[in-house]
């Protein structure tokens, strides 16, 4: 039924036009064969495929994620054309696309390649989304038919607006700075998924739930399990069925697939025989069957059945966890028993297990399968039935993490992980903030992280870091997605930076309690030695060793923020407490980890003299270090230039080839080189650091057709091709700073009172390479328009900004000014060689001139 009603939901909206909420996106260009590339215009190409013509490669020239279609206008008899998809060009080169994701379920497809097995002309979708690619495939698999198509596209839930059109905008002098600025858009446009945009990929019937080939789904019920027997219902309807036990409740672990006899009527053409031969069970250990860079699973085995699986025929499978291994019955035939030593076990350090015994199940067929599964039940050794489920129920959607998403929230990528980091979101948040200026995306991701905090253990008062969209707040326990403390930080300061941006009082109140029970929690990291931030709460520091500077450091920025909300909220123990928690962090920097001989901080307490770019950004940011000492942190940069970047520590080889740059990390950077240069205009000591970043590492997601996916990457490589190869993401938010930097800093427009009631227009003129910009950025009482030019050799700076009815703004200039005028009317207050602070009137635009009396250099 679902496939018949979005095929006619996308032919309606090629006859009619579409909703607003969503989009039928077409190729821009498509290629056969060996001819140029042509424009694809709008559904009205037509492509033929035929044994002398086979492939057409498509190119939506940016980011796209949905529902693949196409619509065959005729066709010779019926085909099979294989889809597959790739963000960068050279995915389409690889077996699988770019793929396969199996991190986690995502509500997505988890495979880069499906087929479409087209009987009759008209419209076929995909099943599952497509979480985003550039670029596309189609491949004719009848070496004696053809098949005419006159449209191809997406059938996109995602944002489309035009960059220019979006509340927020940026432009500037420099055309590659303005391409740098919408990559952060275009990137949230994909990453974001509004409520109900991601429904589940489970269908549950009254025959029990059908299941098309993708990365399994896993009880949360069963994750202390331990000796079980799995036994359930399965009804292959096209390939095979695959299921897991004694794996991780995110799916690392035991993988079992079972291969049917394959029969001509129902198999597609290029099924892998090679990797699920027929009537096969195929066992592998890891996130999947087949290795996707760095998550790697062991080699597949591979055991014979004498039995014939038939398709569309019930069959009873159970799985018996053993001292040796495993033992698989079907129906009443002979066990199979799979040894440990048939394993080859790789532990997952960060997200698997290593206890074979003990685990959750879940159930997923491999890629183009289809299956029902029904009448699961777990019994204990003993005998004890621990759990039946007829699998006819929607509640077994929330227990298998894969309901409908229930939240507008922002994911970490689009394509994969899929899933809602709450570190990633400090970045996420303010590109949202400077540019569509979707309120929903924000509120929505911090209610999904703040609802899902641990009530008690060792982890109590902590925050979930990672949920799935499908994921329901009652398991949160059970996930145990605690293990990146910096990310505890990053969440609090986006809550803090949200109440700043939208004045929210209700929303403030409502979730101020478990806020202050998070602060709460991290407070302990704070060594009582040290005055450094220690791992006294199990886990890491994603942004380095523990007693170091860049922990301590975003540590003292959060304590900070946290206090000045606990002023809010009229808590003013609390307040004066996290105070004095920032200031000694400060304080414990400066002391110990000043390095006096490197001049710049050192990487941390266990590692003196290495040195590292994060913990100068943080030591900036949290207004640690002094003017001198800031400086000359920004010039050490230079001992870790590596290519196109910095790597992140003085400890990294240069030659070492799996060294990634990190556009998370160079955005902390990229900020505090921006705060820097707007409180001392007149000293240039940050200009290169700010080049290398920007005409190097961001310059590189942008010059690069063959890689260039109109949105920020997750990593990148020395030599600037994206890094982790094709596993990485192409649209990753947290690649996408460029965008709040230049909009805070360069425009020059940030609140300095919650909802914008007040606000700065502080510009950053000296040493960017650029002679003028202009912009604009939404708040809760309307849109700021401002602009700045820099004329005359540096002497005039001309301003123009309009203030909201409702705000007031104030333009500030630590510049040598001589004369300022005010819509032509001479300023004589605030307008001297100490700088310039001249108010924009509430409801008003305000045209201010400059004349500075000592020249501002715009270049670089």
């Amino acid at each position: 039924m679902r496939h018949l009603w979005t095929a006619l939901r996308v032919l309606l909206a090629l006859l009619a036009g579409v909703s607003n909420s969503e989009v039928i996106v077409y190729p821009r260009y498509y290629q056969q064969s060996r001819r140029h590339r042509e424009l694809y215009k709008n559904g009205s190409t037509c492509v033929t495929l035929s044994p002398s013509s086979p492939v057409v490669t498509l190119d939506y020239e940016t980011e796209v994620g949905g529902y693949p279609f196409l619509h065959a206008t005729s066709l010779s008899g019926p085909v099979q054309v294989e889809a597959k998809y790739s963000e960068a060009r050279d995915g389409l080169d690889a077996p699988y696309g770019d793929g396969p994701w199996v991190f986690s379920n995502g509500l997505s497809n988890s495979f880069r390649v499906e087929t479409f097995n087209i009987t009759q002309p008209g419209s076929v979708e995909s099943f599952f989304q497509q979480g985003g690619q550039r670029w596309q495939s189609l491949r004719l698999l009848n070496g004696d038919r053809s098949v005419r198509m006159c449209s191809v596209g997406i059938r996109s839930l995602n944002d489309r607006t035009p960059v220019k059109e979006l509340p927020g905008y940026f432009e500037s002098s420099n055309p590659l700075y303005n391409e740098i600025w919408s990559l952060g858009p275009r990137t949230v446009q994909q990453a974001c998924i509004a409520k109900g945009a991601a429904p589940t990929t489970w269908e549950v019937t009254p025959l029990g739930v059908l299941l098309r080939g993708q990365q399994s789904a896993q009880s949360a019920l069963g994750t202390e399990y331990a000796n079980y027997t799995l036994a359930f219902d399965t009804k292959i309807v096209r390939g095979g069925t695959g299921w897991r036990v004694a794996t991780s409740i995110n799916g690392y672990g035991l993988s079992l697939s079972l291969s049917s006899n394959y029969p001509a009527q129902s198999t597609l053409l290029n099924t892998n025989r090679s990797l699920l031969p027929p009537n096969t069970l195929a066992v592998g250990y890891g996130w999947n069957l087949v290795n996707q860079t760095s998550l790697t699973s062991g080699r597949v085995s591979y055991f014979p059945l004498s039995l014939d699986v038939k398709e569309n025929e019930w069959m009873r499978i159970a799985t018996s966890i053993e001292e040796t291994g495993y033992r698989i019955f079907i129906n009443d035939q002979p066990s199979i028993t799979i040894p440990l030593s048939e394993l080859q076990i790789i532990p997952e350090q960060r997200f698997g297990t290593d206890n074979v015994y003990t685990g959750t199940w879940g159930f997923g067929p491999y890629q183009d399968q289809i299956a029902y599964v029904k009448n699961v039940e777990v019994r204990a050794r003993n005998g004890t039935i621990l759990y039946h489920n007829a699998m006819t129920s929607e509640s077994i959607l929330g227990e298998y993490g894969i309901m409908d998403n229930q939240e507008s929230v922002c994911l970490d990528g689009a394509k994969r992980d899929r899933l809602v980091w709450s570190g990633d979101f400090v970045h996420t948040h303010r590109i949202v903030s400077a540019s569509t200026g979707r309120v929903d995306f924000i509120k929505g991701t911090l209610r999904y992280i703040l609802d899902r905090q641990e009530s008690s253990g060792p982890m109590a008062g902590l925050f979930t870091m990672s949920p799935a969209m499908g994921q329901p707040t009652e398991y949160t326990s059970i996930y145990k997605a605690y293990g990146l403390l910096d990310y505890q930080m990053h969440i609090l300061n986006s809550f803090a930076r949200y109440y700043l941006e939208s004045a929210d009082e209700r929303f403030l109140q409502q979730y101020w309690p478990k806020v202050k029970t998070g602060v709460e929690a991290i407070l302990p990291l704070v060594d009582s030695s040290t005055g450094l931030a220690s791992l006294s709460i199990p886990g890491v520091f994603f942004l380095g060793d523990e007693n170091g500077t860049a922990a301590s450091a975003l540590f003292a920025y959060t304590m900070d923020r946290m206090a000045k909300l606990a002023e809010i909220m009229e808590e003013s123990d609390a307040a004066a407490h996290w105070s004095d928690v920032a200031r000694g962090l400060s304080l414990a920097i400066n002391k110990q980890l000043w390095n006096s001989e490197l001049g710049t901080y050192s990487s941390s307490l266990a590692s003196p003299n290495a040195t590292s770019f994060i913990g100068t950004a943080w030591a900036i940011l949290s207004n640690t270090p002094n003017t001198s000492q800031a400086a000359s942190s920004i010039r050490a940069l230079s001992s870790l230039r590596l290519g196109i970047g910095y790597k992140l520590t003085s400890d990294v080889s240069d030659s070492d080839p799996s060294t990634n740059i990190s556009p998370n990390l160079s955005g902390f950077l990229l900020e505090a080189l921006f705060a820097y240069s707007r409180d001392n205009p007149y000293n240039n000591s940050h200009s290169e650091a700010v080049d290398v970043l920007l005409n190097g590492l961001w310059a590189a997601m942008v010059t690069q057709d063959e890689y260039y996916s109109g949105t920020s990457w997750e990593y990148v490589y020395p030599d600037g091709r994206p890094g982790l190869d094709l596993f990485t993401s192409h649209a990753h938010p947290w690649g996408g700073a460029p965008t709040y930097v230049f909009t805070e800093y360069i425009l020059g427009i940030q609140p300095t009172a919650p909802g914008f009631t007040k606000w700065s227009f502080r510009p950053t003129l000296a040493h960017t390479g650029l002679n003028w910009a202009k912009g604009r950025v939404p708040t809760p009482h309307g849109t700021i328009e401002a602009s700045w030019k820099v004329e005359r050799n540096g002497r005039v700076v001309s301003t123009t900004a309009c203030s909201p009815k409702g705000t007031w703004g104030t333009l500030s200039l630590p510049l040598a000014a001589r004369e300022c005028r005010l819509n032509d009317t001479v300023v004589t207050r605030n307008c001297d060689r100490d700088g310039v602070l001249i108010p924009i009137e509430d409801g008003k635009c305000s045209v201010i001139s400059i004349l500075l009396s000592r020249p501002v250099s715009t270049s670089t």
